[in-house]
């Protein structure tokens, strides 16, 4: 089970489609945890472009850096003012 799966459990939601491509979240504007991510394209302290299946995101804001990026999983750290599906 993930990350996410295991907080969406705990506040007892289990109605989330399983099979979606990917999923993020993030954490305030301090973090950011993407899930099923195929790959980084580029990133900046001020922009990170990752890459999906099909399409990718980018993730905007001031800071930001890569933390853990491991299996799909993608942890993003700095202020995240924005999340756009490219």
């Amino acid at each position: 089970m993930s990350f996410i799966d295991n907080i969406l459990e705990s506040i007892g939601i289990y109605d989330i489609d399983k099979d979606q491509k990917y999923r993020f979240t993030v954490f305030g504007e301090t973090a950011g945890y993407f899930e099923n991510i195929a790959g980084i394209r580029y990133y900046t302290e001020e922009e990170i472009a990752l890459s999906l299946k099909r399409g990718g995101l980018i993730v905007r804001g001031e800071g930001l850096y890569i933390k853990k990026f491991c299996s799909g999983d993608v942890v993003i750290c700095g202020k995240i003012t924005a999340v756009e599906k490219i």
